[in-house]
């Protein structure tokens, strides 16, 4: 069940890099506004950080915000006994889940209805499989979809969340660490550019993010076609045109390990938020990360806009 709170008062646009206002900018900058976004709840101590990350982003933006919770069923044997052994197994397997769940869209309705916005609550319960293939569906509605870094010493369903969500809701995705705490910035932000699609979505995608920062860096790896036919010079020029200075950073293409490389700069940069593309490796029926993305998702230290 979805609970919406009025609507509030239209905000108003602000144009970068003029000091003056014009209808013009104001319109075409609508067009690039976070409207509604999604922000996928885990049921552990990673909820607080990610709805104060969520909620902080929805307040920059005025947008709409609803939180989802999920409930995985697993196969107990008890059920296979007969009626009444499988009602008894339900009622003693999900009801922990399942206050951890209300628990957890307690603690955001609270966090939203004190930040002022509109919002809506949601349940996502089945079998794992179905569970992520349903939460990636329920996120293509929303102009981005906060999710949290899976914790790599907690192995949990949710793991793989954050990829489902990429490639099987086509929006893209805030991937926050499990090591955040507050809210959102978004002064510094880093932009690895490959010349590819996906990094090219994904810059599209954070319009609204880019025109917020006071630097935005351009980090790209030298050498390779897609960087020679789409260069960061050509990048930083479509940036201006959105009123959006950039500056380029190149690493040579015998980096080792390009993720690491990434996450050393966003240190040394103090940067607050990554932007890139995602990349996976195409199966029959699904993708699996790429070792770039796979390198970030697994050792990401501030958070991250990706776009597949």
């Amino acid at each position: 069940m979805i609970q919406i709170k009025a609507a509030k008062a239209q905000s108003d646009y602000s144009v970068y890099g003029s000091g003056k206002f014009s209808p013009h900018y104001a319109k075409r900058g609508a067009r690039h506004m976070l409207k509604d976004i999604l922000v996928h709840i885990p049921t552990d101590q990673r909820a607080k950080p990610i709805i104060d990350c969520a909620v902080s982003l929805a307040q920059a933006f005025d947008a709409h915000l609803d939180g989802a919770a999920r409930i995985y069923r697993s196969f107990n044997p008890a059920i296979a006994i007969g009626a009444s052994a499988a009602a008894m197994a339900i009622a003693t397997q999900y009801q922990p889940d399942m206050e951890l769940a209300a628990g957890t869209l307690d603690q955001f309705e609270l966090a939203a209805r004190e930040a002022g916005l509109r919002h809506g609550m949601r349940t996502i319960c089945d079998d794992p499989s179905l569970v992520l293939r349903k939460a990636a569906e329920l996120s293509r509605f929303y102009s981005l979809v906060v999710v949290a870094q899976p914790d790599s010493s907690k192995s949990s369903y949710d793991d793989a969340l954050p990829e489902a969500v990429l490639f099987q809701s086509g929006r893209p995705i805030l991937l926050v660490p499990y090591i955040h705490q507050g809210p959102l910035k978004t002064d510094h932000v880093l932009v690895c550019w490959d010349g590819g699609s996906p990094a090219a979505r994904a810059v599209h995608d954070a319009i609204p993010l880019l025109r917020k920062a006071t630097s935005v860096e351009i980090l790209t790896v030298d050498g390779g076609d897609n960087i020679a036919e789409n260069p960061p010079e050509v990048l930083k020029d479509h940036l201006l045109r959105h009123g959006i200075y950039a500056n380029i950073y190149r690493i040579p293409s015998s980096t080792t390990s390009i993720y690491d490389t990434i996450l050393s700069l966003a240190a040394d940069l103090s940067i607050d938020l990554i932007v890139m593309g995602g990349y996976g490796h195409s199966r029959i029926r699904e993708y699996v990360l790429g070792g770039v993305t796979r390198g970030i998702f697994e050792t990401l230290t501030v958070p991250a806009l990706i776009s597949h």
